[in-house]
């Protein structure tokens, strides 16, 4: 509804081009180029290419969905714009043509148009676009009778409408309600007032509300049919639950929100020569639309309203789809599609995998991993065709940049002016706001509620110093791992006076005394707090199981993992983090997430967790023995407060992971190196000083402008040596990140670090 009434409004392009006419104006009238103004002519004509861009995105591309099967092969895809579709046969000859359109539940959606087809006339005209459609019965004037049936089908309840004069085949039963009595039909009648019916076939009657059955045979004549009954002759069911004498059946919008498995429907009136049909075309997001056949004296017409069939030069095969889910649940952690592109006439054949943030790009065609079939047999993958759009909006945003970025050092420029009054500031403001800068980040919060006979600091951070293998394959120490977790599913590290090593192993030591504590982070949304009926900011891992052991989320989180991205409004979002917050807890439980033990025998290097290593008390490898000793030797340590047993575990497997390790494990200096960066904290402390820094600077700035007279000595110096300071932590933290990572800051999300550390500096 957006997208008709706002963003392909005419209006709304007409402000883009006035945008546009004004900064190529404001260009001339201020005499940037007389004036050499480079970095303010640069930074206004970026808007422009970027509204160009746009303009093409607009006019000249398209996007739609491929659906793939595992082995097998696809060269076309269903636009995501809707079409109506025509066919007309005439003569033996066929005439295609369809019509570009967008209905929503806002706005006109009001289409007419006339077609010479073969010398005959047709005209079409779009009535009504009816969201979320369903048939109602209504009482009229010119109204008939007419019956409503239910019957079992392929997708369970389905309803039909039958009046009086028509005859309809459902399944495999013909349903006749005219004055003419057809042989082998359930004859349906409406004499004196009653409903009678006639069939060929003996029926089992049975009454609803009482239960009541009866045998009707086939050698009776009509008799009568009673509403709210099952009507069966062994193969077929059918109830027929209301009836009116006068009435017309109309098609209603449930609901006008449409969403991806919302079902539309078009009212439409078709006419050839003068003489006019109505019709109602439905279809549903993503799909070609189930057409409609109207037959006319000379020419028949198939109609259909919905998506159009794209074809692309190559063809996509699909060798595998690959779902990876949370141990235990049926939550999707990640898919991807394993393809195969092959282009004959460029002689291309070329593997690839498809998934989040790895796009196949070829030809100015870009396909992303969409969603999935319910089988995991298929893939649907989003196609995108706007290789000039992209290209020169992507131009304009590096020119955008390059000259926002140029304002703030050119001396032609009001920044310039702006900087020169900030040097005036007095320095006693400054040094106020240092000492309430260093307060704030020196603060702890400590929680009230503490864990009795927790499992001792000292052996904590001996677990800690552990290398563990994480799931994208990082070897890394415990210390890194459990803040990992517990800034996921809590948001802090520290809770219920422990810290995050001691938390993960209390888990793991006996998870039943943490299902009921609170300390999964729900969001904002107060529905998830309702269906969860738990109130305030956290919820434990109970909280998300009926007394069933259903999860209560269920139906909710695999409908918002089928929405497109789009269409995943704050509850779906929301709603998600969620679902991972409660899957990474249980993974933490199981012990799924501690892959502590090199297997030497495994090819890929994958280490092992405890998850699964329970064979009714008879441990078989190195993991079981590890995992089911270190659990009972914590049991034992936290009764009598000796944890030389424990120790000695960990360092048994500490000198087994180097041994066993290979080259993967990470040197001694790595690990401290990561310990020591993760003790410091300096991205979260750096991040409240590098707001804090923002406010003072933001504050100057104002009292700069309406008390020019206002001047202080120095100010600016020692405010350009905090910010030296922020940016060389933050490079320090980043330096380190890098060394024991062995990974380029500039991928895996680092650069957001790098744009907040350049940001500070500028």
């Amino acid at each position: 509804a957006a997208q008709k009434v706002i963003y392909t409004s005419w209006w709304f392009e007409l402000l883009l081009f006035l945008f546009a006419g004004s900064i190529a104006f404001n260009i001339y009238k201020f005499r940037m180029v007389q004036q050499k103004k480079w970095a303010l002519i640069l930074f206004h004509l970026s808007i422009i290419i970027i509204i160009i861009g746009a303009g093409l995105t607009r006019y000249i591309s398209y996007e739609g969905v491929m659906h793939i099967r595992e082995k097998n092969a696809a060269n076309t895809f269903l636009s995501s714009d809707s079409h109506l579709k025509f066919k007309v046969l005439s003569n033996g000859k066929t005439y295609d043509f369809n019509e570009p359109v967008l209905f929503a539940s806002l706005g006109n959606n009001h289409f007419k148009e006339s077609y010479l087809v073969n010398n005959q006339l047709i005209e079409v005209e779009v009535k009504e676009f009816v969201p979320n459609p369903t048939k109602k019965l209504t009482t009229g004037l010119n109204g008939k009778p007419t019956l409503k049936m239910v019957v079992a089908g392929a997708n369970g309840r389905e309803e039909y409408f039958i009046s009086l004069g028509e005859t309809k085949r459902i399944a495999n039963v013909v349903y006749n309600f005219t004055k003419n009595v057809m042989p082998g039909a359930f004859n349906i009648d409406f004499l004196n007032g009653e409903l009678v019916f006639d069939s060929d076939q003996t029926q089992l009657q049975t009454v609803m509300a009482t239960q009541t059955r009866d045998t009707i045979l086939a050698e009776e004549p009509f008799r009568p049919l009673k509403l709210r009954a099952l009507y069966a002759d062994g193969t077929n069911n059918v109830v027929y639950p209301e009836f009116n004498e006068n009435a017309s059946l109309g098609i209603v919008s449930t609901d006008p929100k449409v969403t991806n498995s919302s079902q539309v429907a078009v009212q439409m009136d078709i006419s050839v020569n003068g003489e006019t049909k109505e019709t109602y075309l439905y279809s549903s997001r993503g799909s070609e639309g189930r057409p409609e056949i109207l037959n006319f004296q000379d020419l028949s017409i198939s109609a259909a309203y919905g998506s159009k069939p794209i074809t692309v030069p190559f063809y996509i095969k699909l060798n595998e789809f690959i779902l990876e889910k949370y141990p235990g649940t049926n939550s999707a952690s990640s898919y991807a599609s394993e393809v195969t592109l092959v282009d004959e006439s460029a002689n291309v054949n070329m593997n690839y995998r498809i998934f989040m943030n790895n796009i196949l790009d070829y030809q100015g065609y870009r396909f992303f991993q969409s969603s999935f079939d319910k089988d995991e047999k298929g893939t649907y993958l989003s196609v995108n065709h706007d290789f000039w759009g992209t290209i020169i909006s992507y131009l304009g945003y590096i020119l955008l940049t390059f000259g926002m970025i140029w304002t703030l050092f050119s001396k032609k420029t009001r920044f310039y002016d702006l900087s020169q009054k900030i040097q005036k500031i007095q320095n006693k403001s400054v040094i106020s706001i240092i000492l309430i800068m260093f307060s704030f980040l020196m603060v702890h919060g400590q929680e009230s509620n503490m864990v009795t006979n927790p499992i001792s600091q000292e052996h904590a951070q001996k677990f800690s110093e552990l290398v563990v293998q994480d799931y994208k394959g990082r070897m890394k120490p415990v210390h890194t791992l459990t803040r990992e977790i517990m800034r996921k599913t809590a948001r802090k590290e520290n809770f219920f006076g422990l810290n995050a090593d001691q938390l993960i192993l209390e888990m793991f030591t006996n998870p039943k005394n943490w299902y009921d504590k609170k300390i999964i982070k729900l969001g904002e949304h107060k529905d998830i707090n309702k269906k969860l009926s738990v109130a305030g900011k956290y919820a434990s891992y109970s909280d998300f199981f009926g007394t069933d052991g259903k999860y209560k989320l269920n139906a909710d989180v695999q409908r918002a993992y089928g929405l497109d991205p789009v269409e995943k409004g704050v509850f779906e979002k929301e709603l998600l983090k969620i679902d991972e917050r409660v899957n990474i807890l249980n993974m933490v439980f199981s012990g799924t997430l501690l892959r502590l033990v090199p297997d030497e025998n495994n090819v890929n290097n994958t280490w092992e967790s405890s998850h699964g290593h329970s064979h009714d008390g008879n441990p078989n490898t190195i993991a079981d023995k590890f995992f089911d000793n270190y659990k009972s030797a914590l049991v034992s340590a936290k009764e009598n407060n000796d944890y030389s047993n424990a120790n000695q575990l960990l360092e048994d497997l500490k000198e087994y992971q180097i041994e066993k390790g290979g080259a993967i494990v990470p040197s001694l200096t790595k690990i401290k190196s990561e310990i020591f960066l993760n003790k410091l904290n300096v991205f979260t402390r750096l991040a409240i000083f590098y707001i804090l820094l923002g406010l003072a600077l933001l504050f100057f700035l104002f009292l700069s402008v309406f008390k020019p007279k206002f001047k202080v000595t120095n100010a600016h110096r020692i405010l350009l040596i905090l910010v030296v300071i922020g940016f060389s932590l933050h490079t320090l933290g980043l330096g380190i990140r890098w060394y024991v990572s062995g990974r380029a800051p500039w991928s895996n999300g680092y650069e957001s670090m790098i744009y907040i550390g350049w940001t500070s500096t500028l």
